[in-house]
């Protein structure tokens, strides 16, 4: 694999690469050749190319996101945000600032009553990294299910527009919006 190194030092492999080596890690036997025939083009604009501490950071920060606001902790669900952070969900904004967005949350969990909640999250597309912010859109499935865990549906779909910041060394989120999906490609609109 060929290496690079990014803005911050740290080293990066290339895209189509490691999307390669992640394919044979996993043994779906595809060749180099074949994912390439498969792989889609960079979007226009400008893609980041970010270190893989912080990428993993920022996808751990997306993760917890998902399993505080799924097991009903609206305080950490809060404290992945910045101190003066926005929520906004489908083009209206619901909390600015941890104790804002807290409250707003606990609405939700009141919404879902005994139903269990999973936000699945994936595809994360990371743009304009500077080193301490950057730009995430990322895919989500909300599957719910009964009380009991069964009669599972899919509730909803649609994608995350994060714009995410490191304060004191960790990433938050600074701004986090929920889109519906549309089939567009979010980053050209």
């Amino acid at each position: 694999m060929s290496k690079e190194v990014d803005q911050a030092g740290e080293v990066t492999v290339s895209r189509r690469r490691m999307t390669i080596a992640l394919a044979g890690a996993a043994g779906l036997g595809l060749t180099g050749a074949a994912l390439g025939a498969q792989t889609a083009p960079v979007p226009a604009g400008k893609p980041a190319r970010i270190g893989a501490g912080d990428k993993l950071a920022i996808i751990e920060l997306i993760g917890l996101y998902a399993w505080y606001y799924d097991c009903g902790d609206a305080a950490a669900f809060a404290g992945t945000f910045t101190e003066d952070g926005v929520l906004e969900i489908f083009g209206t904004p619901r909390g600015q600032g941890r104790a804002a967005i807290e409250a707003f949350i606990r609405t939700g969990f009141e919404m879902r009553g005994d139903a269990g909640w999973q936000h699945l999250t994936d595809h994360h597309h990371f743009r304009d990294y500077t080193g301490n912010s950057v730009k995430v859109y990322s895919y989500y499935l909300m599957p719910v299910s009964d009380a009991n865990g069964g009669n599972v549906t899919l509730r909803a779909m649609g994608y995350y527009v994060s714009d995410c910041v490191k304060v004191d060394g960790e990433w938050l989120f600074a701004r986090r919006e929920v889109f519906r999906w549309t089939g567009a490609l979010p980053w050209q609109a």
